[in-house]
């Protein structure tokens, strides 16, 4: 494939093209210049953005994106993140972490769309996407070169419908969070059929290496985190009947069984069937409900809910193995240190769905 498929750009980080335009636009930080989070977000205009964030959560820099973004994917080693446009997206935008410089856009086939995840092995990228006809689901391989920009090298097939967040267990080994649904557009077409799984694949040959489902077919499996043990935990939105109350996290412990965490009824209506982010201290679970305007912590242990709180417009969930950060649209921030004290700033950034923890 030629490596002509990400729109150029010009001096000074300037991008050309359908996909993205502008400059970053900096801000001076009054006690930190550096970034500490990374996330997509709405601006004071209601335009779409990147913001990079110190530990305070204060701006140190936007980028604008031309269409709502979704996760961001790091390369710590070259110092880039991968943006990634809302399902059914179409671009993937690359910036330096540190300076939020802008260094291309790559545009996917027309026969795909990106499910907006994605997650760097060595030199490659690999993303969530599906083919815009069957939402079958496809991995796309990207090469990520020095300069910034991409070349699709490779697809994996053959897992299911709708794959959503992907994530590394190590160098050899990928989890797919696949949920299961056909859609048209956002439009879902097969919930009554649905078959959601969180799959582990292969990652150098795309060979299935094991499936795990929960007791409902219609608790479509969205979102990942791993433990520092390497248990992967999933997130989930219940896409069945609306007044069914149903525990949206499970678990995958290193002996294969996959158990759902534990909340009461009452708890668990709270989150209103749907998580929105996770992320796992060394100790500790935690998830955000957009929809539920509220988080909770489990204990990793045991699966059991310690705290259920609420934040309005809750959205992205990161963590260190001694610490966690929540988001939120409506500019609150819920960070817990290293001393497990939790305490509550506000920004004056309007975060969306997810943010990473640098």
């Amino acid at each position: 494939m030629k490596r002509r498929r990400f729109l150029s750009l010009s001096i000074a980080g300037l991008v050309v093209g359908s996909g993205i335009a502008g400059y970053a636009t900096y801000k001076k930080c009054e006690d930190d210049n550096t970034v500490a989070f990374l996330g997509c977000a709405r601006d004071g205009n209601d335009s779409y953005v990147l913001t990079g964030a110190n530990a305070q959560g204060e701006p140190c820099y936007t980028v604008p994106l031309s269409t709502r973004g979704h996760g961001v994917a790091i390369d710590r080693i070259r110092d880039f993140a991968f943006i990634f446009s809302r399902r059914p997206g179409e671009f993937i935008t690359v910036v330096e972490i540190q300076t939020g410089k802008l260094l291309s856009t790559y545009s996917v086939s027309d026969r795909y769309h990106l499910y907006g995840h994605g997650v760097v092995v060595g030199d490659k990228l690999y993303t969530s996407e599906g083919e815009r006809t069957t939402s079958n689901g496809v991995i796309g391989i990207y090469q990520i070169w020095q300069d910034g920009t991409l070349d699709r090298v490779g697809e994996h097939t053959g897992f299911g419908l709708g794959p959503h967040e992907i994530m590394a267990i190590d160098h050899s080994t990928l989890a797919l969070a696949v949920g299961g649904v056909q859609t048209q557009g956002r439009e879902p077409l097969n919930i009554e059929t649905m078959s959601p799984s969180l799959v582990l694949i292969d990652i150098h040959f795309g060979k299935v290496l094991g499936i795990h489902t929960l007791p409902d077919h219609q608790m479509s499996i969205r979102h990942l985190a791993m433990s520092t043990k390497g248990e992967i935990v999933t997130a989930q939105q219940y896409r069945g009947s609306k007044d069914d109350v149903q525990p949206l996290l499970a678990i995958r412990r290193l002996s294969g069984e996959y158990q759902q965490l534990v909340a009461t009824t009452e708890q668990w209506s709270r989150f209103n069937q749907y998580i929105g982010s996770v992320a796992c201290t060394e100790s500790q679970i935690v998830a955000t409900s957009p929809r539920g305007n509220c988080y909770g912590i489990w204990n990793i242990e045991s699966g059991e809910l310690e705290e259920l709180g609420p934040l309005l417009d809750a959205s992205g969930a990161a963590a260190k193995p001694d610490r966690f950060a929540l988001s939120a649209g409506s500019g609150r921030l819920v960070i817990q240190n290293v001393q497990k004290n939790i305490e509550f700033q506000t920004s004056e950034v309007h975060w969306d769905n997810h943010w990473v923890m640098l």
